[in-house]
């Protein structure tokens, strides 16, 4: 939508009426609140003041520069519902629907969490994920047409294999085949994606081409001196 350009009294009173909505509604379900001087609390008070309406996030980026001319020039609005912020739209349009309640998909994730918090029992921690496998969804005992005959049978898989394995928050269920699949070689997020290695053994397997990649990485992060003489094999 075209925006007319808010001034900074708009918006800190925006901001005003948004911490008394979160201090009200928000708070108990444990939603992150953003430091007022912050460039995510810049982002909800252009939504919040636009009342549901959609805006891009080139126009979201181009008010949050004219208070902070440092801030990325690329506002990623779609980040505040990782804080649990009721943000709805697609291909960079961004509202804040409803401030009133959180997000689903961060009240989804954090009943899931609590369960497993409370879960005593393996079936219990199956039972937050639906008896499927967090990382392809496979559903416990029934037939994976993927792998022909066999049953799906759920195996404890754990998020970051190189933390404690009796931690029930770092236990995720996953089936016979993506277990044996994915080993002690990567960490998971809460949803069974992976989010980094966890073992030397994937770059192992990698190409020369992805090899030398990561040594330059690795280089320029640790401030080693290039050694262009010999592979990463």
């Amino acid at each position: 939508m075209t925006l007319r350009e808010p001034g900074k009294a708009e918006l800190d009173a925006a901001f005003v009426d948004l911490r008394r909505i979160y201090r009200t509604h928000l708070a108990q379900h444990n939603v992150k609140l953003p430091d007022a001087n912050s460039q995510k609390a810049l982002q909800l008070s252009i939504l919040h003041r636009v009342k549901g309406e959609l805006v891009h996030q080139d126009t979201v980026s181009r008010i949050n520069r004219q208070y902070r001319p440092n801030a990325a020039t690329d506002q990623q609005v779609r980040h505040l519902k990782r804080d649990g912020w009721n943000i709805t739209g697609s291909r960079g349009d961004h509202a804040l629907k409803d401030p009133f309640r959180p997000s689903e998909e961060y009240a989804n994730e954090r009943a899931r969490r609590q369960g497993r918090l409370n879960a005593e029992t393996w079936d219990e921690v199956k039972r937050t994920f639906g008896n499927r496998c967090a990382t392809c969804g496979a559903v416990d005992g029934e037939l994976d047409p993927r792998y022909g005959a066999d049953r799906v049978q759920m195996q404890q898989g754990h998020q970051d294999p190189q933390k404690a394995s009796d931690d029930p928050l770092n236990i995720i269920p996953q089936c016979q085949y993506c277990n044996r699949a994915y080993r002690s070689d990567f960490v998971f997020d809460d949803k069974g994606r992976v989010t980094a290695v966890a073992s030397i053994r994937p770059v192992r397997m990698a190409s020369l081409s992805v090899q030398k990649a990561i040594q330059k990485f690795l280089n320029d992060k640790l401030g080693l001196p290039p050694d262009s003489s010999k592979g990463a094999g």
